[in-house]
């Protein structure tokens, strides 16, 4: 049998990497509407309380994974300190040791995201939740498939901390509600909140084990990812097929020549 020239060979490559690597999926998370009847509210996250908030998650399995956005909830939590909070937050994303709920977790290394400093003043209670939210641009941040992370906001660098004044709560969806269904599984990322009252200590964040306690569910929360899975077996046969038909053009093509 003799090798494939240069023009075979060439569209045989074309359909197997054609065929066989998969196109990028949107993932959404979004457990929001599962904030139900009771509203879960997470309250004190400020200089005065917990001064760091987040939601730890499992990356989707895949060739590729990217965090596009996420997503919190959150009012001035009055009448607590009697007005409306002004925070100075950064958003962030760590890589997470330890469990991915309740206590005993820490980030772990330098943070894979931090953002600058940017002022929060969301209206007061009973009903002024807005967003909380951190886009990472069009490429979004770059995560390795199936890692642990954990998303937040905190005010614990010590500028930002002697900056911020008053509380704020977010929403977060509880474990056990019963008046509400349990969310789907999955939809929060295989995670939950964690929370910290580190005060001005960011360094605290990967060197020290999270003040958390309990599983208390998950924030109320939406995000978005972008998934390219791995190459389909189905991808991978069918360019074998496609090798076997050139084959069999060319031997059919020589006999007729003949």
């Amino acid at each position: 049998m003799k090798k494939l020239n240069t023009l075979e060979t060439g569209l045989l490559l074309c359909a197997c990497v054609n065929l066989g690597t998969a196109v990028a999926q949107p993932v959404v998370w979004d457990t929001a509407p599962y904030w139900g009847a009771v509203r879960g509210i997470l309250g004190g996250f400020g200089p005065e309380q917990a001064s760091t908030v987040g939601e730890t998650f499992i990356a989707p399995a895949g060739a590729a994974v990217s965090l596009s956005d996420f997503t919190l909830f959150a009012e001035s939590y009055y009448p607590y300190n009697g007005g409306i909070a002004t925070l100075y937050l950064r958003a962030f994303v760590f890589e997470w040791a330890g469990p991915m709920i309740g206590h005993g977790g820490r980030g772990i290394g330098a943070p894979l995201f931090l953002s600058p400093s940017f002022t929060f003043s969301p209206p007061p209670r009973p009903d002024g939740w807005v967003p909380l939210t951190q886009s990472f641009g069009p490429n979004g941040l770059s995560l390795t498939p199936g890692g642990h992370y954990v998303m937040g906001f905190t005010l614990s660098m010590p500028s930002d901390y002697a900056a911020s004044f008053g509380d704020i709560e977010v929403q977060n969806v509880s474990a056990r509600n019963p008046y509400e269904p349990p969310l789907p599984p999955g939809i929060d990322g295989n995670g939950g909140v964690v929370w910290f009252n580190n005060t001005n200590n960011f360094a605290l964040l990967n060197t020290t084990t999270w003040d958390t306690w309990g599983d208390v569910g998950d924030l109320s929360f939406t995000a978005h990812l972008t998934v390219v899975p791995e190459p389909t077996v189905c991808g991978l046969l069918t360019g074998g097929s496609f090798y076997l038909a050139v084959r069999r053009w060319r031997a059919k093509r020589k006999t007729v020549s003949t």
